[in-house]
């Protein structure tokens, strides 16, 4: 049975920007060998939050696939042999347990790339938890994935900063009624989300919310 799976790739900032497209037709031959890839994103140099191998920057690249579980195995084993790529995982598309809807159209993501405590990628069914902006008043289901991470209390902590940061400094209100900003952090800690419109523009709508998924 084939399952649905996201692939997140980082490759080595110093490749020269006129072969990035044959890397990627590469990494993307591993993908269709072993699976049926449903989506690709380019996603360009982005800084990262922390040093990856000394790197502070790398391309990213996306992938949605349909896959067997084995056939996940044979490619994380071959992009690990992949001296292009810096930094890899890929995790099962997994419905939540409080039933958020899960990413599917995740058309800009890793705006301040992955944040990551204690992240370890060699770990199979690794439980990690998601901390993600959405727009919700466009045409499509816009993501950033704000943070991942093990510990779902770095991921609050991460989020509460969040929080203010949409009030006092992008100037949203939470569309439920809440008297300060410790509500708006017991509304996320109990249900997993946070909807807020710009001032008194209702056309103008974001999202903040965590997912459990799991890396395979």
């Amino acid at each position: 049975m084939n399952n649905k799976f996201i692939a997140m790739i980082i490759l080595n900032p110093n490749i020269p920007i006129g072969k990035i497209d044959f890397i990627q037709s590469n990494i993307s031959s591993v993908f269709e060998q072993n699976s049926k890839i449903q989506k690709v994103w380019l996603l360009g140099k982005k800084k990262l939050d922390y040093k990856i191998k000394k790197y502070t920057e790398g391309y990213y690249l996306k992938f949605e696939i349909m896959a067997k579980d084995k056939k996940v195995e044979e490619i994380k084993s071959i992009l690990k042999n992949n001296t292009n790529i810096i930094f890899s995982f890929i995790m099962k598309d997994q419905e939540k347990k409080n039933n958020l809807p899960i990413i599917k159209k995740n058309f800009l993501p890793f705006t301040r790339v992955v944040r990551a405590n204690t992240l370890n990628t060699t770990n199979q069914n690794t439980k990690v938890y998601l901390l993600i902006s959405k727009n919700l008043k466009l045409p499509f289901a816009e993501s950033n994935i704000l943070a991942i991470g093990t510990d779902i209390d770095k991921i609050f902590e991460y989020a509460n900063k969040e929080l203010q940061n949409y009030i006092y400094v992008k100037g949203y209100r939470a569309l439920a009624t809440m008297k300060n900003i410790k509500d708006l952090e017991r509304e996320l800690k109990h249900k997993w989300k946070v909807e807020f419109v710009l001032g008194n523009n209702p056309n103008i709508g974001q999202e903040l919310l965590i997912q459990e998924k799991y890396l395979i």
